[in-house]
């Protein structure tokens, strides 16, 4: 069914005090790949919403929110329950069920504290564990809460300020906390206020202890450690940011190993200018022997090799931010007017282009939830509603 501009396809059954659940279909070409990615997104007239694609059938699904999320964490023991974290200062996290659409807000940080946009269950669903930022200190902190009702049982110092993502080594009891180094305040909402000074690392913390394993810095402090992608094999692709002439950052991307090894990856002259000095997400498929990384100030996708570090392409597409590795390894990316394409081994690209008047914008993060996933989002079926 064609959508006409200011239709919603969407039911009574999935509104809630939060907000109106909808659905979206659109045109989908043939694909193998099957699952369902997550992601907050928004519509053309910037209302916000929790939500995500299901694959291969071709619909979003989503959950109006009052604030703009960025960064979302999927309940391993119940993969139908996910959290939504706000971006930098936002202080709300919203619980989505997969299974009923329904929104609930999960917590707000305490008084003096934002979150960062992102958070990780524990192993067992237990505990979540958030990116926040003590503002007035200032100093970089991880909230540990009780998953069932979110109350704050523990905190753990980052050693720097500005943490953004947090990820699981793969041993379940390590944490790396990627801090970005820059100092903000709500009064003055995202501006940088200590860029001359600005003190990014990658730190290692055993959660048990509170202990700082390690803490790595880059050459050169202008690089703000954003993203994290982590490898079986214990490795990590970290995203960067430049904060300095966009021509001039020395790279996007580095490489952590365990033992303490953080090195940037090398980028070619012939490259820079296509990097732009800016990472919004990155992802390694290890099937592929591939880090990914979304530089949408460039307009494309840098890709290097992840066993030897060494650059091997960019794939050109216009204002990427998601990257996600899927579970047989293909590469899934979003691009902020709604569309989204997939890559697989060699520089072609298949487009998962959505078909619709009125587009949606994925925010900066695609997540690929388990296979069980799939069949617990309920089936497009909704009848048209005219707005």
């Amino acid at each position: 069914m064609a959508i006409t501009r200011r239709q919603f396809i969407g039911g009574a059954t999935l509104a809630t005090a939060a907000g109106a659940g909808f659905w979206l279909s659109r045109n989908w070409p043939a694909a193998t790949h099957d699952g369902v990615l997550l992601s907050g997104f928004e519509d053309l007239p910037g209302n916000q919403y929790v939500g995500g694609l299901v694959l291969p059938d071709g619909y979003a699904f989503g959950h109006k929110v009052p604030a703009r999320v960025h960064g979302n964490a999927i309940d391993p023991t119940r993969p139908q329950r996910v959290l939504f974290f706000a971006r930098r200062p936002g202080t709300d996290a919203f619980e989505l069920n997969l299974e009923t659409l329904e929104v609930r807000n999960a917590f707000s940080t305490p008084k003096g504290r934002h979150l960062a946009g992102h958070g990780v269950f524990s192993s067992d669903g237990s505990v979540v564990f958030t990116a926040e930022h003590d503002f007035d200190t200032p100093r970089g902190m991880i909230g540990i809460r009780d998953a069932r009702d979110f109350r704050v049982i523990g905190e753990l110092e980052t050693r720097g300020i500005d943490p953004h993502e947090i990820a699981w080594l793969p041993d379940g009891k390590t944490l790396i906390v990627a801090n970005g180094g820059i100092l903000t305040h709500p009064r003055t909402f995202r501006e940088k206020l200590n860029i001359p000074t600005m003190d990014p690392s990658l730190v290692v913390i055993d959660v048990a202890s509170g202990r700082c394993l390690e803490q790595l810095r880059l050459p050169d402090h202008l690089l703000s450690i954003r993203h994290l992608a982590v490898m079986q094999n214990g490795s990590v692709a970290v995203g960067l940011q430049f904060e300095g002439e966009p021509l001039a950052a020395p790279s996007v991307v580095a490489l952590y190993r365990l033992g303490g090894e953080l090195r940037l990856l090398p980028v070619p002259e012939s490259a820079s200018k296509q990097l732009r000095g800016y990472v919004a997400s990155i992802a390694a498929s290890e099937p592929l022997g591939l880090i990914a990384a979304a530089c949408p100030q460039g307009a494309g996708i840098a890709r290097w090799s992840a066993d030897s570090g060494e650059f091997v392409d960019f794939v050109a597409a216009a204002e990427v931010y998601g990257v996600a590795a899927g579970r047989d390894g293909e590469l899934f990316a979003s691009q902020r007017d709604g569309t989204g394409f997939t890559m697989a081994r060699g520089h072609s690209s298949r487009s998962l282009s959505l078909h619709l008047p009125q587009p949606l914008r994925w925010d900066d993060h695609w997540s690929v939830a388990p296979a069980s996933v799939r069949h617990l989002v309920p089936p497009a079926t909704l009848s048209a509603l005219v707005g």
